[in-house]
């Protein structure tokens, strides 16, 4: 019977490790903060084959992806960034003057993606709408959080 007693106690025992792996495992991978955001994108549907998504990084790098329709990954996603992808990130937005652009690009044509673009640092923050007419600074800055996050391994959340 004691035999029996001591087998239980190092089943019990493996299945609790087992368990703690897994939870701290799960922890280890879900680390983005919405509380710590400091970019996000945010890509409308036009008439024809747009990408429609949303983009949202942290500012220790960890990124959220949600694609919703018209790009290789639909569902919700997670993604890494480097920490000096994250400072080039933020020379970027500095180097297209993020906070002195308009709120709005906005001109009477249709069929056009909007993207939304947000950042915060340093307790500032600016939010703008592109839909027609932004400067060639503010697209570079667009196509470059999307070409880096796009490179990036995502692991499916959903």
């Amino acid at each position: 019977m004691s035999h029996n007693n001591s087998s239980l106690r190092s089943i019990n025992g493996f299945l609790i490790i087992i368990v703690l792996i897994q939870l701290t495992s799960c922890a280890g991978s879900a680390r983005f903060s919405e509380d710590q955001l400091i970019i996000e994108m945010e890509k409308t549907p036009c008439y024809g084959f747009c990408p429609v998504y949303t983009i949202k990084i942290d500012q220790a790098g960890h990124g959220i992806f949600k694609g919703a329709e018209n790009t290789d990954q639909v569902g919700l996603f997670s993604f890494r960034l480097k920490k000096k992808e994250i400072t080039d990130l933020h020379f970027a937005f500095e180097q297209t003057g993020f906070f002195e652009l308009k709120d709005r690009y906005h001109e009477r044509v249709s069929d056009l993606p909007t993207t939304f673009l947000s950042y915060r640092i340093d307790g500032r923050e600016k939010k703008i709408m592109d839909y027609y007419g932004a400067p060639q600074e503010l697209k570079n800055l667009e196509k470059q959080i999307e070409a880096l996050v796009l490179s990036k391994k995502m692991k499916k959340l959903n």
